[in-house]
């Protein structure tokens, strides 16, 4: 799998979309069935739209629920800029609804990206909502170098 996340559209009916979100940040990944509204990614695409705006611009979202309450898994995602020069970060956690005793597999996982892969992921997810298609992608950045991220805590 190639570094970055992919959302890819598995079922829908005229209520609700079946996505299968994995990431993949080339140490350590995830793979979840979320279940979204139609519209939600719609939403989404509009939340993202033009990040980053300033340095200190901070988005973020959920698909899904998490905890196990509802059917499917859940995925957040949260972007930020990780110094003065823009580099983007998402921080993600993706939640299965797969348990294995008693506990649902999760995946906390920091990857950096890009402006511009941002602005077609953000594309990718109105024709995803909109038109039909089948994947949104959001790729990875390569970085020079140690990236220093906070994730949030499993």
């Amino acid at each position: 799998m190639e570094v970055g996340f992919v959302l890819e559209r598995i079922y829908e009916d005229r209520d609700v979309l079946e996505l299968r979100v994995s990431g993949w940040n080339g140490a350590f990944g995830g793979v979840a069935d979320v279940y979204v509204g139609i519209g939600r990614l719609g939403e989404v695409a509009t939340i993202l739209h033009g990040f980053p705006s300033a340095v200190k611009d901070n988005r973020e979202f959920t698909l899904g629920v998490f905890g196990g309450e509802f059917a499917g898994g859940a995925l957040s995602m949260r972007f930020y800029c990780r110094d003065s020069s823009a580099h983007v970060v998402v921080e993600s956690r993706i939640e299965s609804s797969c348990e294995s005793e008693g506990t649902r597999q999760s995946a906390v996982l920091c990857l950096s990206t890009e402006a511009a892969a941002i602005d077609l992921f953000v594309e990718e997810l109105r024709n995803l909502d909109v038109n039909r298609a089948r994947v949104a992608r959001l790729n990875g950045a390569v970085v020079a170098g140690p990236v220093n991220t906070v994730c949030w805590p499993a």
